[in-house]
């Protein structure tokens, strides 16, 4: 009857006796279903029989509203909301993965599709700074699968509808610590500003998906390396690594980029790169923030 207890409290309604026993029955047999479809996740049955409650539609009666919800995927999306890693990989295996084909409607390119699924995986885990975990506001009234599919769809249409962004770093922290650096350096980075900022947009471009990501939470959202690794399911010394190999990424390909364009010496470069080191996540701030 534990079960019982842990769904009513969700539901926020009493029941009377022979109910009780008809919602026990089902909530076991609900615990069997899911258990059957994901072997491998091991959720706790108070916790996930209260997640139940908390579903069911106002205008049904407790069993009836029981009956009508997706208890495997909902148990699935739970686990997830928890941390389970091997509920975070079945989410990736047979939810995102299989979403890949209606994003290549939208754009072919394969790096798109990663972008997309980076991001709609960072949604529903993670939120943003205005909304929370998506996952935790699925209801289990359709399947999963396709629930995720409009999250991502609608993200993939956003992106391709959203006009071409343009360079438009803020400078003004990164001209003030050259200013205190080296005037010299500032004058370069002042008069040179267009290549500046045209190197570090390429530099960004090349990053892989996840790497951008990785920045993007990191940097521009302050995302911890543990909050990262559940994530990405890996430790957070993984993330940290991951991390640092992007950011020396990011720096060495700008400076590439700035040597291809301008004409100043080893020490100026390394120099001005030095300082963009200091001011990254103000610039990545400009480049990667979705508003």
């Amino acid at each position: 009857m534990e079960l019982v207890l842990s769904f009513l409290a969700g539901a926020l309604r009493p029941c009377g006796p022979d109910e009780s026993q008809a919602l026990a029955r089902r909530l076991g047999e609900a615990m069997v279903r899911c258990r059957e479809a994901w072997p491998e996740i091991a959720l706790s049955g108070d916790v996930f029989a209260r997640h139940l409650g908390e579903r069911i539609p106002p205008r049904l009666t407790l069993a009836e509203g029981l009956d009508a919800l997706r208890v495997e995927d909902l148990y699935l999306a739970r686990a997830c909301l928890e941390g389970e890693r091997p509920a975070l990989e079945a989410l990736q295996r047979a939810i995102l993965q299989p979403v890949t084909r209606a994003l290549r409607r939208v754009d072919r390119s394969e790096a798109f599709a990663d972008e997309v699924l980076q991001l709609t995986r960072m949604r529903l885990l993670v939120g943003s700074t205005r909304q929370g975990p998506r996952l935790a506001e699925y209801e289990g009234r359709g399947a999963l699968r396709r629930w995720v599919e409009a999250i991502a769809v609608g993200m993939a249409l956003s992106l391709k509808r959203a006009p071409v962004r343009t360079t438009s770093l803020d400078d003004a922290p990164l001209v003030s610590d050259l200013h205190g650096a080296d005037p010299e350096l500032a004058l370069i980075q002042q008069r040179y500003r267009p290549a500046f900022r045209a190197a570090f947009a390429e530099a960004l471009a090349l990053l892989s998906p996840r790497d951008r990501n990785l920045l993007r939470l990191s940097l521009v959202q302050g995302l911890g390396v543990e909050s990262l690794g559940t994530l990405h399911q890996v430790h957070a010394s993984t993330v940290s690594r991951w991390l640092a190999r992007a950011r020396q990424a990011l720096l060495e390909g700008t400076r590439e980029g700035l040597s291809r364009r301008l004409t100043l010496d080893t020490a100026q470069l390394d120099s001005l790169l030095r300082v963009m080191d200091a001011s990254l996540a103000v610039s990545l701030s400009s480049l990667l923030d979705e508003g």
